[in-house]
């Protein structure tokens, strides 16, 4: 990254004991959560999608789902979501696509 490229912060809020369970376990593999997040961004940038994927928790129907991956859970809206991203790749030029040299996982 240049020296001369701005810095954000990023301010989540999720449970405490949630923190505290992943600040372990991320430095039992060496590193930090904020470097997680940190990477899971530049992943997210690199694939152009999550960079992995989502287990919804269903109800015995099959509609229901947990928190922000609601909408995942319905069966009818994934032909929507498909359509959305189809226009959206389709509209977007080739020079709004990061390549992997573009992107900077370090701090």
């Amino acid at each position: 990254m240049s020296s001369t490229q701005k810095r954000a912060i990023l301010q989540v809020r999720i449970r405490e004991d949630d923190k505290q369970h992943a600040e372990r376990l991320y430095d039992a593999m060496g590193t930090s959560l904020a470097e997680a997040v940190r990477l899971f961004v530049a992943q997210s940038i690199l694939m152009r999608k999550l960079p992995f994927q989502p287990v919804a928790v269903r109800s015995k129907d099959g509609t229901a789902a947990y928190g922000s991956l609601k909408a995942y859970g319905d069966p009818n809206r994934r032909s929507e979501e498909r359509n959305a991203w189809i226009e959206y790749l389709a509209t977007e030029s080739d020079d709004s696509i990061l390549g992997p040299e573009e992107v900077d996982i370090h701090e």
